[in-house]
Protein backbone atom coordinates (compact mmCIF):
# COMPACT_ATOMS: atom_id res chain seq x y z
CA UNK A 1 0.00 0.00 0.00
CA UNK A 2 1.17 3.54 -0.51
CA UNK A 3 2.28 5.87 1.68
CA UNK A 4 0.17 8.81 0.26
CA UNK A 5 -2.89 6.80 0.15
CA UNK A 6 -2.44 5.65 3.66
CA UNK A 7 -1.96 9.42 4.26
CA UNK A 8 -4.88 10.50 2.68
CA UNK A 9 -7.01 7.95 4.94
CA UNK A 10 -5.98 9.32 8.05
CA UNK A 11 -6.39 12.91 6.98
CA UNK A 12 -10.03 11.76 6.11
CA UNK A 13 -10.83 9.47 9.23
CA UNK A 14 -9.40 12.76 11.08
CA UNK A 15 -11.02 15.60 9.69
CA UNK A 16 -14.51 13.12 10.55
CA UNK A 17 -13.26 12.37 14.06
CA UNK A 18 -12.74 16.57 14.42
CA UNK A 19 -16.82 16.49 14.36
CA UNK A 20 -16.25 20.42 13.56
CA UNK A 21 -17.72 19.60 10.13
CA UNK A 22 -20.76 17.25 9.80
CA UNK A 23 -21.40 17.89 5.99
CA UNK A 24 -17.97 17.00 5.16
CA UNK A 25 -18.78 13.50 7.28
CA UNK A 26 -22.18 12.58 5.87
CA UNK A 27 -21.26 13.59 2.33
CA UNK A 28 -17.46 11.11 3.10
CA UNK A 29 -20.28 7.88 4.48
CA UNK A 30 -21.97 8.43 1.63
CA UNK A 31 -18.98 8.09 -1.05
CA UNK A 32 -17.41 5.65 0.23
CA UNK A 33 -17.02 2.30 2.40
CA UNK A 34 -15.19 0.36 4.97
CA UNK A 35 -13.59 -1.60 1.44
CA UNK A 36 -12.52 1.56 0.21
CA UNK A 37 -9.91 1.54 2.49
CA UNK A 38 -6.72 0.17 2.41
CA UNK A 39 -5.00 -0.44 6.44
CA UNK A 40 -7.34 -2.26 7.97
CA UNK A 41 -7.73 -0.58 11.10
CA UNK A 42 -9.08 2.31 9.18
CA UNK A 43 -12.23 0.44 7.65
CA UNK A 44 -12.61 -0.18 11.87
CA UNK A 45 -12.64 3.25 12.35
CA UNK A 46 -14.64 4.16 9.35
CA UNK A 47 -17.37 1.61 10.33
CA UNK A 48 -17.94 2.52 13.97
CA UNK A 49 -18.00 6.28 12.50
CA UNK A 50 -20.94 4.95 10.00
CA UNK A 51 -22.21 3.26 13.55
CA UNK A 52 -21.68 6.62 15.47
CA UNK A 53 -23.80 8.53 12.76
CA UNK A 54 -26.85 6.73 12.59
CA UNK A 55 -27.61 7.09 16.09
CA UNK A 56 -25.93 10.93 16.68
CA UNK A 57 -22.96 13.41 16.56
CA UNK A 58 -19.90 12.22 15.11
CA UNK A 59 -16.65 13.47 16.92
CA UNK A 60 -13.54 11.69 18.63
CA UNK A 61 -15.37 10.82 22.06
CA UNK A 62 -18.58 9.27 20.48
CA UNK A 63 -16.75 7.01 18.02
CA UNK A 64 -14.59 5.99 21.12
CA UNK A 65 -17.56 4.72 22.77
CA UNK A 66 -18.39 3.03 19.29
CA UNK A 67 -15.26 1.25 19.21
CA UNK A 68 -15.07 0.34 23.16
CA UNK A 69 -18.78 -0.89 23.00
CA UNK A 70 -17.57 -3.28 19.92
CA UNK A 71 -14.12 -4.18 21.67
CA UNK A 72 -12.12 -2.61 18.71
CA UNK A 73 -11.16 0.12 20.67
CA UNK A 74 -7.44 -0.99 21.52
CA UNK A 75 -7.21 -3.01 17.85
CA UNK A 76 -7.36 0.48 16.16
CA UNK A 77 -4.73 1.94 18.68
CA UNK A 78 -6.67 3.53 21.03
CA UNK A 79 -7.16 7.21 21.85
CA UNK A 80 -3.37 8.18 21.11
CA UNK A 81 -3.98 7.05 17.23
CA UNK A 82 -7.43 8.62 17.01
CA UNK A 83 -5.96 12.26 18.38
CA UNK A 84 -3.25 11.92 16.03
CA UNK A 85 -5.35 11.69 12.71
CA UNK A 86 -7.49 14.87 13.74
CA UNK A 87 -3.61 16.47 14.46
CA UNK A 88 -2.62 15.27 11.33
CA UNK A 89 -5.95 16.35 9.62
CA UNK A 90 -5.53 19.87 10.26
CA UNK A 91 -2.07 19.79 7.58
CA UNK A 92 -4.96 19.83 4.92
CA UNK A 93 -6.86 22.70 3.14
CA UNK A 94 -8.49 20.64 1.40
CA UNK A 95 -9.64 17.25 2.89
CA UNK A 96 -12.44 16.84 0.06
CA UNK A 97 -9.32 15.80 -2.29
CA UNK A 98 -8.39 12.89 -0.18
CA UNK A 99 -11.69 11.62 -0.14
CA UNK A 100 -11.23 11.98 -4.23
CA UNK A 101 -8.28 9.99 -3.89
CA UNK A 102 -9.19 6.88 -1.81
CA UNK A 103 -12.54 6.02 -3.95
CA UNK A 104 -10.58 6.84 -7.23
CA UNK A 105 -8.24 4.05 -6.22
CA UNK A 106 -11.62 2.37 -5.11
CA UNK A 107 -12.94 2.15 -8.36
CA UNK A 108 -9.83 1.17 -9.76
CA UNK A 109 -9.26 -1.48 -7.73
CA UNK A 110 -13.15 -2.46 -8.99
CA UNK A 111 -12.48 -2.66 -12.23
CA UNK A 112 -9.22 -5.03 -11.46
CA UNK A 113 -11.51 -7.34 -10.03
CA UNK A 114 -13.83 -6.91 -12.65
CA UNK A 115 -11.42 -7.92 -15.15
CA UNK A 116 -9.74 -11.00 -13.48
CA UNK A 117 -13.17 -12.26 -13.38
CA UNK A 118 -13.56 -12.07 -17.30
CA UNK A 119 -10.10 -13.44 -17.24
CA UNK A 120 -10.78 -16.65 -14.87
CA UNK A 121 -14.12 -16.95 -16.61
CA UNK A 122 -12.43 -16.88 -20.46
CA UNK A 123 -9.77 -19.32 -18.99
CA UNK A 124 -12.66 -21.89 -17.98
CA UNK A 125 -13.66 -22.03 -21.43
CA UNK A 126 -16.69 -19.94 -20.83
CA UNK A 127 -17.35 -17.44 -24.36
CA UNK A 128 -16.96 -13.91 -24.62
CA UNK A 129 -20.73 -13.20 -24.59
CA UNK A 130 -21.26 -14.56 -21.10
CA UNK A 131 -18.30 -12.48 -20.10
CA UNK A 132 -19.84 -9.20 -21.83
CA UNK A 133 -21.05 -7.83 -18.33
CA UNK A 134 -17.31 -8.86 -16.35
CA UNK A 135 -16.15 -6.78 -19.32
CA UNK A 136 -18.53 -3.75 -19.04
CA UNK A 137 -18.32 -3.89 -15.63
CA UNK A 138 -14.57 -3.62 -15.83
CA UNK A 139 -14.63 -0.99 -18.24
CA UNK A 140 -17.21 1.41 -16.91
CA UNK A 141 -16.61 4.71 -16.24
CA UNK A 142 -16.75 4.96 -12.09
CA UNK A 143 -14.61 7.36 -11.21
CA UNK A 144 -14.84 9.53 -8.38
CA UNK A 145 -13.77 12.42 -9.86
CA UNK A 146 -15.56 12.52 -12.76
CA UNK A 147 -18.83 11.70 -10.96
CA UNK A 148 -17.69 15.19 -9.27
CA UNK A 149 -17.71 16.76 -12.58
CA UNK A 150 -20.54 19.65 -12.59
CA UNK A 151 -23.84 19.90 -14.41
CA UNK A 152 -24.37 23.14 -16.26
CA UNK A 153 -27.93 21.88 -16.11
CA UNK A 154 -27.87 22.39 -12.37
CA UNK A 155 -25.41 25.47 -12.16
CA UNK A 156 -28.09 27.53 -14.42
CA UNK A 157 -31.00 26.14 -12.30
CA UNK A 158 -29.24 27.20 -9.19
CA UNK A 159 -28.30 30.74 -10.79
CA UNK A 160 -31.97 30.79 -11.94
CA UNK A 161 -33.21 30.34 -8.18
CA UNK A 162 -30.39 32.88 -6.88
CA UNK A 163 -32.33 35.68 -9.18
CA UNK A 164 -35.20 34.95 -8.55
CA UNK A 165 -34.09 35.44 -4.43
CA UNK A 166 -33.42 38.86 -5.93
CA UNK A 167 -36.15 39.87 -7.21
CA UNK A 168 -38.31 38.51 -4.36
CA UNK A 169 -35.50 40.94 -1.84
CA UNK A 170 -34.66 37.36 -0.14
CA UNK A 171 -31.06 36.95 -0.60
CA UNK A 172 -29.31 36.71 3.07
CA UNK A 173 -27.64 40.03 3.40
CA UNK A 174 -23.71 39.82 3.55
CA UNK A 175 -22.00 40.90 6.56
CA UNK A 176 -22.51 44.12 7.64
CA UNK A 177 -19.24 46.11 8.72
CA UNK A 178 -20.83 49.15 10.33
CA UNK A 179 -19.08 51.45 7.45
CA UNK A 180 -22.38 52.58 5.43
CA UNK A 181 -20.50 53.45 2.55
CA UNK A 182 -18.55 50.28 2.34
CA UNK A 183 -21.82 48.06 3.11
CA UNK A 184 -23.51 49.98 0.12
CA UNK A 185 -20.60 49.76 -2.07
CA UNK A 186 -20.26 45.87 -1.53
CA UNK A 187 -23.80 44.65 -0.28
CA UNK A 188 -21.94 43.58 2.10
CA UNK A 189 -18.91 41.38 2.67
CA UNK A 190 -19.62 37.59 1.59
CA UNK A 191 -18.61 33.99 2.92
CA UNK A 192 -15.47 32.78 1.55
CA UNK A 193 -14.22 36.29 0.84
CA UNK A 194 -10.58 37.69 1.37
CA UNK A 195 -10.93 41.30 2.06
CA UNK A 196 -7.56 43.18 2.65
CA UNK A 197 -7.54 46.61 5.05
CA UNK A 198 -4.17 48.07 3.16
CA UNK A 199 -2.85 51.16 4.82
CA UNK A 200 0.55 53.50 5.62
CA UNK A 201 1.74 52.92 9.30
CA UNK A 202 -0.60 54.23 11.65
CA UNK A 203 -3.23 55.31 9.35
CA UNK A 204 -5.63 52.99 11.41
CA UNK A 205 -6.00 49.34 9.91
CA UNK A 206 -6.30 48.11 13.88
CA UNK A 207 -9.32 50.43 14.45
CA UNK A 208 -10.75 49.89 10.73
CA UNK A 209 -11.25 46.14 11.64
CA UNK A 210 -12.18 46.42 15.13
CA UNK A 211 -14.73 49.09 13.73
CA UNK A 212 -16.09 45.91 11.81
CA UNK A 213 -15.67 43.48 14.70
CA UNK A 214 -17.31 45.45 17.13
CA UNK A 215 -20.41 45.58 14.31
CA UNK A 216 -20.07 42.07 13.83
CA UNK A 217 -20.48 41.18 17.25
CA UNK A 218 -23.30 43.25 17.68
CA UNK A 219 -24.98 41.55 15.03
CA UNK A 220 -24.10 38.35 17.20
CA UNK A 221 -21.81 37.13 14.34
CA UNK A 222 -19.15 35.28 15.67
CA UNK A 223 -15.55 36.82 15.31
CA UNK A 224 -11.99 35.43 15.59
CA UNK A 225 -9.17 37.82 16.08
CA UNK A 226 -6.07 36.98 15.38
CA UNK A 227 -3.94 39.72 17.32
CA UNK A 228 -0.48 39.37 15.93
CA UNK A 229 0.73 42.77 17.22
CA UNK A 230 -1.27 43.65 20.50
CA UNK A 231 -1.92 41.57 23.53
CA UNK A 232 -5.60 40.54 24.11
CA UNK A 233 -5.75 43.43 27.42
CA UNK A 234 -4.72 46.29 24.79
CA UNK A 235 -7.59 44.94 22.12
CA UNK A 236 -10.44 44.63 24.61
CA UNK A 237 -9.11 48.32 26.06
CA UNK A 238 -9.63 49.42 22.66
CA UNK A 239 -12.90 48.10 22.78
CA UNK A 240 -14.13 49.31 25.70
CA UNK A 241 -13.13 52.70 24.90
CA UNK A 242 -14.62 52.81 21.64
CA UNK A 243 -18.19 51.31 23.11
CA UNK A 244 -17.76 53.30 26.18
CA UNK A 245 -17.13 56.73 24.34
CA UNK A 246 -14.19 57.34 26.79
CA UNK A 247 -11.09 58.30 25.96
CA UNK A 248 -8.18 55.46 25.73
CA UNK A 249 -5.85 57.93 28.29
CA UNK A 250 -8.85 58.25 30.88
CA UNK A 251 -8.92 54.06 30.95
CA UNK A 252 -4.93 54.03 31.48
CA UNK A 253 -5.46 56.70 34.40
CA UNK A 254 -8.99 55.69 35.78
CA UNK A 255 -8.43 57.49 38.48
CA UNK A 256 -9.43 60.69 36.02
CA UNK A 257 -13.05 58.99 35.12
CA UNK A 258 -15.90 61.08 36.56
CA UNK A 259 -19.13 58.57 37.81
CA UNK A 260 -20.88 59.09 34.40
CA UNK A 261 -17.48 57.45 32.50
CA UNK A 262 -17.43 55.00 34.87
CA UNK A 263 -20.98 53.52 34.77
CA UNK A 264 -20.34 53.78 30.65
CA UNK A 265 -17.55 51.91 31.26
CA UNK A 266 -19.37 49.21 33.16
CA UNK A 267 -21.65 48.71 30.62
CA UNK A 268 -18.88 48.59 27.99
CA UNK A 269 -17.08 45.83 29.86
CA UNK A 270 -21.13 43.77 30.40
CA UNK A 271 -21.54 43.79 26.85
CA UNK A 272 -18.03 43.00 25.46
CA UNK A 273 -17.85 40.03 28.02
CA UNK A 274 -21.19 38.38 26.17
CA UNK A 275 -19.67 39.30 22.51
CA UNK A 276 -19.18 35.75 20.73
CA UNK A 277 -15.92 37.19 20.13
CA UNK A 278 -11.98 35.08 20.02
CA UNK A 279 -8.94 37.34 20.72
CA UNK A 280 -5.99 34.67 19.54
CA UNK A 281 -2.85 36.01 20.54
CA UNK A 282 -0.70 32.65 20.16
CA UNK A 283 -1.46 32.27 16.32
CA UNK A 284 1.66 32.63 14.61
CA UNK A 285 0.77 30.49 11.16
CA UNK A 286 -1.63 29.93 9.14
CA UNK A 287 -2.31 26.48 10.18
CA UNK A 288 -2.48 28.16 13.83
CA UNK A 289 -5.02 29.91 12.58
CA UNK A 290 -6.38 27.19 10.97
CA UNK A 291 -6.93 25.48 14.53
CA UNK A 292 -7.92 28.11 16.02
CA UNK A 293 -11.14 28.83 13.40
CA UNK A 294 -11.86 25.43 13.77
CA UNK A 295 -11.93 25.45 17.24
CA UNK A 296 -13.76 28.83 17.19
CA UNK A 297 -16.68 27.17 14.83
CA UNK A 298 -17.04 23.99 17.43
CA UNK A 299 -17.47 26.59 20.47
CA UNK A 300 -19.75 28.49 18.65
CA UNK A 301 -22.04 25.99 17.27
CA UNK A 302 -23.14 24.83 20.87
CA UNK A 303 -24.51 27.93 21.65
CA UNK A 304 -25.85 28.09 18.11
CA UNK A 305 -24.07 30.72 16.52
CA UNK A 306 -22.07 30.72 13.36
CA UNK A 307 -18.09 32.17 12.83
CA UNK A 308 -18.75 34.57 10.38
CA UNK A 309 -15.61 36.41 10.67
CA UNK A 310 -11.87 35.68 10.83
CA UNK A 311 -9.23 39.00 11.47
CA UNK A 312 -5.29 38.86 10.80
CA UNK A 313 -3.87 42.01 12.56
CA UNK A 314 -1.57 41.79 10.35
CA UNK A 315 -0.41 39.62 6.89
CA UNK A 316 3.64 40.85 7.14
CA UNK A 317 3.81 39.76 10.96
CA UNK A 318 2.59 35.69 9.90
CA UNK A 319 5.39 33.29 9.98
CA UNK A 320 5.68 30.02 7.68
CA UNK A 321 5.34 26.67 9.33
CA UNK A 322 9.23 25.35 9.80
CA UNK A 323 10.80 28.51 8.72
CA UNK A 324 10.75 30.50 4.59
CA UNK A 325 13.29 27.86 3.46
CA UNK A 326 13.96 28.69 0.09
CA UNK A 327 10.99 30.94 -0.41
CA UNK A 328 11.95 34.62 -1.04
CA UNK A 329 9.72 36.97 1.05
CA UNK A 330 6.98 37.82 -2.02
CA UNK A 331 6.45 33.80 -2.16
CA UNK A 332 6.06 33.21 1.26
CA UNK A 333 3.53 36.35 1.52
CA UNK A 334 1.48 34.53 -1.35
CA UNK A 335 1.28 31.42 0.50
CA UNK A 336 -0.09 33.17 3.52
CA UNK A 337 -2.88 34.81 1.65
CA UNK A 338 -3.69 31.44 -0.72
CA UNK A 339 -4.36 30.11 2.91
CA UNK A 340 -6.14 32.63 4.27
CA UNK A 341 -8.33 32.48 0.99
CA UNK A 342 -8.60 28.79 1.22
CA UNK A 343 -9.62 28.99 4.66
CA UNK A 344 -12.26 31.46 4.52
CA UNK A 345 -14.23 29.40 1.58
CA UNK A 346 -13.65 25.69 3.66
CA UNK A 347 -15.63 27.52 6.64
CA UNK A 348 -17.83 29.64 4.92
CA UNK A 349 -16.66 32.56 6.51
CA UNK A 350 -15.36 36.09 5.37
CA UNK A 351 -11.40 36.56 6.34
CA UNK A 352 -10.19 40.20 6.80
CA UNK A 353 -6.31 40.77 6.54
CA UNK A 354 -4.71 44.02 7.35
CA UNK A 355 -1.68 44.96 5.37
CA UNK A 356 0.71 47.22 5.02
CA UNK A 357 1.92 49.63 2.26
CA UNK A 358 5.78 50.02 0.63
CA UNK A 359 7.83 52.46 2.72
CA UNK A 360 7.94 54.55 -0.82
CA UNK A 361 4.22 54.67 -0.50
CA UNK A 362 4.29 57.33 2.37
CA UNK A 363 3.34 60.48 0.45
CA UNK A 364 0.65 62.43 1.94
CA UNK A 365 -0.31 64.18 -0.67
CA UNK A 366 -1.29 60.74 -2.78
CA UNK A 367 -3.69 58.38 -2.56
CA UNK A 368 -2.60 54.81 -2.48
CA UNK A 369 -2.23 52.24 -4.83
CA UNK A 370 -2.42 48.05 -5.45
CA UNK A 371 0.50 47.96 -6.44
CA UNK A 372 2.76 49.67 -3.63
CA UNK A 373 1.54 46.88 -1.50
CA UNK A 374 3.65 45.39 0.80
CA UNK A 375 6.04 42.68 -0.68
CA UNK A 376 3.40 40.55 -2.79
CA UNK A 377 1.54 40.61 -6.29
CA UNK A 378 0.00 38.02 -4.39
CA UNK A 379 -2.09 40.44 -2.11
CA UNK A 380 -4.05 41.81 -4.81
CA UNK A 381 -4.56 38.88 -6.58
CA UNK A 382 -6.35 36.94 -4.13
CA UNK A 383 -7.79 39.38 -2.23
CA UNK A 384 -11.78 39.75 -3.58
CA UNK A 385 -12.05 43.25 -2.39
CA UNK A 386 -8.97 45.63 -0.94
CA UNK A 387 -9.75 48.81 0.87
CA UNK A 388 -6.73 51.15 1.13
CA UNK A 389 -7.20 53.68 4.08
CA UNK A 390 -5.32 57.19 4.03
CA UNK A 391 -4.94 59.38 6.65
CA UNK A 392 -2.72 62.30 5.52
CA UNK A 393 -2.84 63.76 9.24
CA UNK A 394 -0.71 60.96 10.32
CA UNK A 395 1.99 60.71 7.88
CA UNK A 396 2.59 64.40 7.83
CA UNK A 397 0.73 66.45 9.89
CA UNK A 398 1.77 69.40 8.47
CA UNK A 399 0.89 68.44 5.12
CA UNK A 400 -2.05 69.18 2.99
CA UNK A 401 -5.42 70.84 4.31
CA UNK A 402 -6.60 67.19 5.63
CA UNK A 403 -7.16 67.65 9.23
CA UNK A 404 -6.64 65.33 11.97
CA UNK A 405 -10.62 63.87 12.08
CA UNK A 406 -10.43 62.70 8.44
CA UNK A 407 -10.01 59.29 7.25
CA UNK A 408 -10.03 58.37 3.33
CA UNK A 409 -11.52 54.52 1.96
CA UNK A 410 -10.41 54.06 -1.28
CA UNK A 411 -11.55 50.30 -2.84
CA UNK A 412 -8.51 49.52 -5.04
CA UNK A 413 -10.04 46.40 -6.04
CA UNK A 414 -13.61 44.94 -6.16
CA UNK A 415 -13.65 41.41 -7.56
CA UNK A 416 -17.58 41.49 -7.87
CA UNK A 417 -18.66 45.38 -8.26
CA UNK A 418 -17.31 48.47 -8.49
CA UNK A 419 -13.81 49.30 -7.89
CA UNK A 420 -11.90 52.79 -7.22
CA UNK A 421 -15.00 54.16 -4.95
CA UNK A 422 -13.65 56.64 -2.26
CA UNK A 423 -15.70 57.83 0.64
CA UNK A 424 -14.54 59.70 3.95
CA UNK A 425 -15.06 58.74 8.00
CA UNK A 426 -14.54 60.67 10.75
CA UNK A 427 -11.61 59.55 12.44
CA UNK A 428 -11.89 59.62 16.76
CA UNK A 429 -8.38 57.98 17.41
CA UNK A 430 -8.91 59.17 21.16
CA UNK A 431 -11.39 56.44 21.21
CA UNK A 432 -10.03 54.03 19.04
CA UNK A 433 -13.12 54.02 16.26
CA UNK A 434 -14.29 56.03 13.21
CA UNK A 435 -17.77 57.15 12.69
CA UNK A 436 -19.63 58.63 9.73
CA UNK A 437 -18.45 62.08 8.72
CA UNK A 438 -19.36 64.76 10.17
CA UNK A 439 -21.21 67.63 8.01
CA UNK A 440 -19.38 70.73 7.92
CA UNK A 441 -21.54 73.89 7.60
Amino acid sequence: MSTAMVLSERIVLGTMLRGDDPGFTTDTLGRLTPAAFTVPAHRTVFTAIARTADTGTVDLSTVMVTLETTDTLATVGGFDVLAAAVQESFTSTAPTDHVARIADKAAVDARRRALQQAVVALDDGQDLDTNRAFLMDALASTSATAQLLPSISDQVNEYFALLDQRLNGEVPAGLRTGWSRFDEITLGLQPGSLVTVAGRAGTGKTVAMMDWTRQACRDDCGVLYVALEMSAQQMIERAISAEACVELNKLREPGCLDDDQWDRVSGAISTIAAWPLFIDTRSRTVADIRRAATAAKAALAESGRELRLIVVDYLQLLSSDGGRGSMNRAEEVGRFTRGLKLLGGELETVVVAGSQFNRSAADPNKLPRLDELKESGSIEEDSDIVLALHRPHAIDGQTGMATADEITGLILKNRHGAAQAQFERAWHGHLASTDEPMRRG
